[in-house]
C-alpha cells in the first residue's frame, strides 16, 4: 500500500512536467524541462547546470537519483546550444566563445521567459560550475544554495595531455564558422573547443566578481577518480575548496566514485541536497 501511495505521488507531479524550446534571442534558442512539484517545503527551484558536453540526462538517466530529487522541490532542466535537444549557437567564434557570462545571460533570460520562480538552489557538475558559479556570483539576490558535484575549481590550468587532445579543434574554431563546427564535429566536442577559447575570460570575469555571498551555502562533493586521472596541473580536491565561502553550512565531502558521482552514488548526492534545502529553508 505504502509502495503504491509513493508512486501515485510521483506521477502526480511528474505527469505534469513541461518540456519546450524557447527562443530567448534570434540567435539563441534553448531545450528545457521544468517539473513542478507543489507539495514540497523548498518554494524555490532546483535549477540544474550539466558539466561540459553533456545534456540533461546526465541528470535523469539514474531513475533513483531522479526520483529523489523530484520530492525535494520544482526542478529545472535545460541543455545548453548544441547539446541535447538545443540547436548550436552559430554566433559563436573566436571574438564570441562560450564564457560563465553568455552561459549565465542565457540560463537567467530563459528561467525569466518560461516564468521560472526564484529562488534558486544550483546543482552543478563539472565545469558546469563555471555557468552555476558565475550566476551565483552576478545574481546572488537569486539564489539561496549551491551544490557542486565534482566541480572544476574556480581557477586551473588544464593538463597537458587534454590539451593536447583539443588543440586541433581549437585550432579550426579560431578559423572556421561555428556553422562549420559543429557540422563537423560532434555538439559535445564542437562546445568544448569553444569553452576552450572562452575559458580565460570565464576565470578573469569569477576572479573579478570575487567570493560567493556568505549567506548562499556551498556544498561540494568530490570524487577520487579525478584525483587519479590528473585533468588538472593542480590538485583537484584542494583546489575546489576555492568555491567555499563562510557559511557555517558550507563544506567539501570526498567520496570514492568516478566523475559522475550522481550516477554512481546518488543517494550520497540526494542526501547532500536534503541538507541544503534544510539550511535554506
Amino acid at each position: 500500500m505504502k509502495k503504491l501511495v509513493f508512486l501515485v505521488y510521483l506521477i502526480s507531479f511528474s505527469a505534469f512536467a513541461s518540456g519546450q524550446l524557447t527562443t530567448i534571442n534570434p540567435s539563441i534558442t534553448l531545450y528545457s524541462e521544468h517539473y513542478p512539484n507543489l507539495h514540497a517545503k523548498f518554494k524555490g527551484t532546483i535549477v540544474f547546470e550539466n558539466g561540459s558536453g553533456t545534456d540533461m540526462n546526465e541528470w535523469k538517466s539514474n531513475h533513483q537519483f531522479f526520483q529523489c530529487v523530484q520530492q525535494m522541490g520544482s526542478l529545472f532542466l535545460y541543455d545548453r546550444n548544441g547539446l541535447g535537444k538545443s540547436p548550436p549557437d552559430l554566433l559563436l567564434s573566436r571574438q564570441h566563445p562560450i564564457t560563465g557570462k553568455l552561459v549565465s545571460a542565457n540560463l537567467l533570460a530563459l528561467l525569466k521567459q518560461r516564468h521560472i520562480k526564484p529562488p534558486y538552489l544550483l546543482v552543478a557538475h563539472s565545469y558546469g560550475a563555471i555557468y552555476a558559479g558565475y550566476f551565483a556570483l552576478k545574481y546572488p539576490y537569486l539564489v539561496k544554495g549551491l551544490l557542486l558535484v565534482d566541480p572544476v575549481p574556480k581557477s586551473f590550468h588544464f593538463s597537458k595531455e587534454l590539451m593536447q587532445k583539443y588543440q586541433s579543434g581549437v585550432n579550426e574554431a579560431t578559423k572556421q564558422s561555428a556553422s562549420y563546427m559543429y557540422k563537423h564535429y560532434k555538439g559535445s566536442e564542437a562546445e568544448v573547443t569553444y569553452q576552450l577559447l572562452g575559458f580565460a575570460e570565464s576565470k578573469r570575469s569569477i576572479k573579478q566578481l570575487g567570493s560567493i555571498n556568505n549567506s548562499i551555502p556551498v556544498i561540494i562533493i568530490s570524487s577520487t577518480s579525478m584525483e587519479k586521472e590528473k585533468r588538472i596541473e593542480e590538485d583537484w580536491y584542494d583546489s575546489q575548496k576555492q568555491w567555499l565561502n563562510h557559511n557555517p553550512n558550507s563544506k567539501i565531502m570526498r567520496v570514492i566514485s568516478n566523475h559522475f558521482i550522481q550516477l554512481e552514488q546518488p543517494q550520497t548526492v540526494c542526501q547532500q541536497m536534503k541538507k541544503i534545502i534544510a539550511a535554506i529553508e
